[in-house]
């Protein structure tokens, strides 16, 4: 007999030990996916290791057996199996969860419960006297056979909550039978297609006397025939073509003139026909030179990890593009991670474009159906190419030779539930494992990778100008507050008004940013101070002009916007702060006679939006589009001559020590919308900050300037990357409990220091910024130390610690190791 550790995506850090029944012992191999018992449910794990005796204390202990084996080949690899320990270890979660991470939804399987009859007719009649809903409950099931719980709710007119209770007296007294059932969670796809079942002159020799008086089989023939060279043709296409039906189809292969094939069809989340192939740019002596860099660190297959700091319109794309191609010559596979609010079809095309087939899309965004087959191609080997948002960087590339993480500052290559993995470093752990080429890539690296390219770990590549000889925009700082002194009470500035009037005049286009959306920020009553907060977390509720309703952005409650005071009942309410709504609505006040478009969450609901308003722009039906921060990065439009910066001080007050870095990055990259062709650029940034750092660095194009005065800042409080943080989140709904559960915490960190590391620091617990989401209550506290390893370990003791003592279960303890939000 053999046995097997299987790690399940549950909190615990703990494989357990499992039995293989013979039958499955030829394909139960590292790496697969299998069922097993776990309490009282079965649940899908992964083999991650295999035994030839069980390692188990007592001898008296019954192992159970695995109940099913998913793969009959491993769905994950060695060097993934090593990649998603490493991810367990540093982020302090369980191996599963992490294994949960590499493997998409697409590929999982689901469970479905259904309801079993065991009861007998006379069973069933007796219970119908003494309980109706019971009996009722027994009669659908005699009547349909095996049931959903929701199928048997909707029959029986009850709601599936309420049915549970009367399912488990059922099932108690033996009358039905609850089964689990698994399924793959998709599927391969498949469609119906057409060929000709005999040589084209032998169905020509039949096609009059067989088919004189049917006239629509002869149509199909004849154009299966005139389109031989495209056989075979899908039966949905030729149906629609030749307005035939499927009957008339049928008639034709019982007389053995035509054969209908399965074939697996794949579920192509691009249209191919609407890419343009494009073929190798002509590069500038920049790129020359950062190709040339990275082309001999591959060729000399050495794990490495380079820093491209290019400037916004530098042209960096096209260097990935010719990178990438140096590393197919060598028969190896590549990933390139861009954020999710950047992966659109435009950055899309640029690969598809250049490598056709060749290339797989991996993003929250397509179908089940879509995801599962772009997966299948890459672990296939069809694709050696992968383009994807965080998690692409667990594809199964064989043969890695590079990885690609674009706009590697972006905060959304972090998770933000376990394990609360950051993308570039997995990376960085991953290239290590497979020797591979690590490019980071940005106009304004976090203060991380530069400091490490500063140290020595990184080789930093600079690209300072952009491709054409184009100039960088002109920045404009406008103080708001001189606006005020000259009664000027508008969101917009003076100059900023006279610019897009000046580039409607020229048929310019021009980009409004502001990151926030909705209509106003908080609704406020004048007479007593009121403000309307949401009644779940601690925060105020946005107004939302479309909606007439005022929405909290942290839990999504809604309700209407009240006409008076719900607390004094005065109707002298005002609406205060501003967001997109705002914005737009103010542009057509002020230029009625322009094209004017909003690019926020709330406008690119629908499927396609997103895509449909870039595409409106890019074909300049749009004059001025107003956004959050949706269209400050990525995007390549050369019309647009004109930024604008409603507020730049909305973020750099937050507190949060990566504040002015945030803000920096966001200036600098939608100021980098601008100019980005022939026509010179502009870019009015409004502020009542103008003599921030940060602000000023950023109209000076300046980000080592900035970096100097952030890396000083740093230094004096000890934060990353000078030193490295965790932040302990406590949350719950009794805020006593939290508030106990986390001073218990800070004893427990403060023995542990004591103990074993004094040189660790502990700060809180206080209440976090966001104090109340979701109606829990939220305390943190911060541990920071110069060592990784001593952080995580003295993490790692607090919670063993915590595992052997008391801690409430109303209340939640969340360990994010470097986090990149303090709130």
């Amino acid at each position: 007999m053999k046995f097997a550790h299987v790690a399940f995506p549950i909190p615990e850090d703990l494989t357990f030990t499992y039995s293989i029944p013979n039958h499955f012992i030829p394909i139960a191999q590292i790496g697969c996916r299998v069922l097993a018992s776990f309490g009282s449910s079965i649940r899908e794990g992964v083999i991650v290791n295999l035994l030839d005796q069980p390692n188990v204390d007592n001898p008296d202990f019954k192992i159970k057996a695995i109940t099913d084996c998913l793969d009959s080949e491993p769905v994950f690899s060695g060097s993934i199996l090593k990649l998603t320990s490493w991810v367990s270890r540093y982020y302090l979660s369980s191996w599963g969860e992490a294994l949960k991470c590499a493997a998409p939804a697409a590929i999982r399987t689901k469970q479905r419960q259904t309801i079993h009859l065991t009861a007998t007719k006379d069973e069933i009649e007796k219970l119908k006297r003494r309980a109706k809903l019971q009996g009722r409950v027994l009669t659908e099931l005699t009547n349909d056979g095996d049931l959903t719980i929701n199928q048997l709710a909707r029959r029986v007119k009850k709601s599936s909550s309420s049915l549970r209770s009367v399912l488990a007296l059922l099932q108690g007294k033996k009358l039905i039978d609850i089964r689990v059932n698994f399924r793959p969670h998709s599927q391969k796809k498949y469609a119906t297609f057409v060929t000709l079942a005999k040589p084209i002159s032998e169905i020509k020799q039949g096609m009059t006397s067989t088919l004189q008086r049917a006239p629509k089989q002869a149509e199909i023939l004849h154009n299966l025939i005139s389109g031989y060279n495209r056989l075979p043709i899908s039966s949905a296409e030729l149906l629609k073509t030749t307005n035939a039906s499927l009957t008339t189809l049928q008639a034709l292969e019982r007389k053995n003139l035509v054969e209908l094939q399965s074939i697996e069809i794949i579920r192509n989340p691009w249209d191919s026909k609407l890419i343009e192939k494009t073929e190798p740019l002509s590069l500038n002596s920049d790129q020359i030179n950062a190709v040339a860099e990275i082309h001999r660190a591959i060729e000399a297959n050495l794990p490495q990890t380079f820093l491209l700091h290019g400037v916004t319109g530098s042209g960096k794309t096209e260097v990935y593009l010719q990178i990438i191609a140096t590393v197919l010559n060598k028969k190896e596979g590549a990933i390139i991670l861009v954020p999710e609010i950047s992966l659109t079809p435009q950055t899309v095309s640029r690969f598809v474009g250049r490598f056709g087939e060749n290339v797989a899309v991996l993003h929250s965004r397509l179908s089940d159906g879509e995801r599962y087959d772009q997966w299948q191609k890459v672990r296939s080997g069809e694709a050696s190419i992968v383009i994807g948002a965080r998690s692409a960087i667990f594809a199964p590339v064989s043969d890695l030779g590079l990885i690609v993480i674009d706009e590697e500052h972006e905060t959304s290559y972090k998770q933000d539930s376990s394990p609360r993995y950051h993308a570039r470093d997995v990376a960085i752990q991953r290239s290590k494992l497979e020797n591979c080429i690590v490019v980071l890539g940005t106009a304004t690296p976090s203060l991380e990778s530069f400091y490490h390219t500063q140290q020595g770990k990184f080789h930093l590549i600079s690209m300072p100008s952009r491709i054409g000889s184009r100039e960088m925009p002109k920045v404009e700082i406008i103080d708001m507050r001189e606006e005020l002194k000259s009664k000027n009470r508008s969101i917009f500035s003076r100059s900023l008004l006279t610019e897009i009037t000046d580039r409607l005049t020229k048929n310019e286009q021009t980009i409004l940013f502001l990151n926030r959306r909705g209509y106003s920020s908080y609704v406020f009553c004048r007479n007593c101070g009121h403000v309307e907060k949401c009644e779940v977390c601690s925060v105020s509720m946005t107004y939302h002009f479309s909606k007439q309703r005022t929405v909290c952005h942290h839990c999504g409650a809604e309700k209407r916007t009240p006409r008076s005071c719900p607390s004094c009942t005065s109707e002298n309410i005002r609406y205060l702060g501003l967001g997109t709504e705002r914005v737009e609505q103010e542009v057509l006040r002020a230029f009625p006679q322009a094209k004017v478009q909003r690019m926020d969450t709330d406008s690119t609901l629908q499927k396609n939006a997103h895509q449909t308003i870039l595409d409106r722009f890019n074909n300049q039906e749009i004059d001025i589009l107003v956004g959050t921060q949706m269209i400050a990065k990525g995007l390549d439009f050369p019309n647009v001559t004109l930024v604008g910066v409603i507020i730049a001080d909305t973020a750099l007050n937050l507190p949060d020590f990566r504040a002015s870095e945030r803000s920096f990055n966001l200036l600098t990259q939608v100021a980098g919308r601008s100019g980005r062709s022939n026509l010179k650029g502009k870019v009015i940034v409004q502020t009542y900050m103008p003599d921030h750092y940060g602000i000023q660095a950023a109209k000076n194009h300046d980000y080592v300037g900035f970096y100097n005065q952030e890396i000083m800042f740093r230094k004096e409080l000890n934060y990353p990357p000078l030193s490295h943080v965790a932040t302990i989140l406590v949350r719950g709904t009794a805020e006593e409990e939290v508030i106990s559960t986390a001073n218990d915490l800070r004893s427990i960190l403060d023995s542990i220091q004591a103990d074993h590391f004094p040189n660790i620091e502990v700060r809180g617990p206080v209440a976090a910024p966001l104090s109340k989401i979701k109606a829990k209550h939220r305390w943190h506290l911060l541990v920071k130390c110069e060592s990784s390893d001593d952080l995580r370990e003295t993490i790692h003791a607090m919670n063993q610690s915590t595992r052997t003592n008391f801690t409430p279960t109303s209340v939640e303890k969340i360990v994010d190791i470097d986090p990149i939000s303090m709130l």
